[in-house]
């Protein structure tokens, strides 16, 4: 399997703003001319969420919120206008170090991350993840998903995307495989598209959505909304849910 952790720092140090979202317009090239666009669709993203949140569950309380693969800080930073204190996690240093460079004169910490959550400290009333955990193996991400849902204080409430279903057709799986799967076919999928070797990918892993809302349920989540959306051709499960 390729290493999400190392193509995902790649990414931070090459091309962060197209790696958050991959839309032309936010390549590492054309960034500066789109980057009120691109901060635009975090706060929008924030504010229909927490609407859409607090319509199904009442008011959420907003002293601290812990964003979870948080890149340059798209949806840090709004999330920062909603709750006292922030934090933002990444694996990515480069990525956290754009995201403090976004963040100036804002209530946001920014902490690398480690599958432990090691960094994190106490609860939170919020917990947001969102087009990250696709990028991580499952096994991992369960790991993790279970630990983020235990950093919600009960009456909290958290938001959290996973993919659950790859709709690549026969021959875009099959070079999905080689590429994710394949001892050094990452590289040689690379090659044979014309892009330099180590050029960096992203994995979308398929999570079973009966094993997340089951964790969901062991960690006092009775509560939960799932919408399906269409993630570029990968089925997505968007999931908010308040803790009991």
């Amino acid at each position: 399997m390729a290493d999400s952790d190392h193509n995902w720092r790649l990414w931070g140090e090459r091309d962060p703003y197209y790696a958050v979202l991959t839309d032309a317009r936010f390549r590492s090239d054309r960034i500066e001319d789109h980057r009120q666009n691109f901060f635009e669709s975090g706060q929008a993203f924030v504010a229909h969420w927490l609407t859409q949140f607090e319509a199904h569950f009442g008011p959420l309380p907003r002293q601290r919120a812990l964003d979870f693969g948080c890149g340059v800080g798209r949806l840090t930073i709004p999330l920062s206008d909603h709750f006292e204190t922030v934090t933002g996690l990444d694996i990515a240093p480069a990525m956290l170090e754009e995201a403090r460079r976004n963040s100036a004169g804002r209530q946001i910490d920014y902490v690398l991350s480690d599958d432990a959550l090691s960094r994190v400290e106490g609860t939170y009333d919020f917990v947001n993840s969102c087009i990250v955990l696709q990028h991580i193996p499952v096994d991992r991400g369960m790991n993790l998903l279970g630990q983020l849902l235990g950093r919600v204080r009960p009456g909290g409430g958290c938001l959290i995307q996973l993919s659950t279903k790859r709709n690549h057709g026969k021959w875009r799986e099959l070079r999905y495989r080689i590429r994710h799967a394949v001892p050094g076919g990452q590289a040689v999928m690379n090659l044979i598209d014309g892009r330099a070797a180590d050029t960096p990918v992203m994995q979308m892993n398929e999570y079973p959505l009966d094993a997340v809302l089951r964790l969901f349920h062991e960690n006092g989540f009775e509560k939960m909304v799932v919408r399906y959306e269409d993630h570029g051709g990968t089925d997505t499960a968007m999931i908010f849910a308040r803790r009991d």
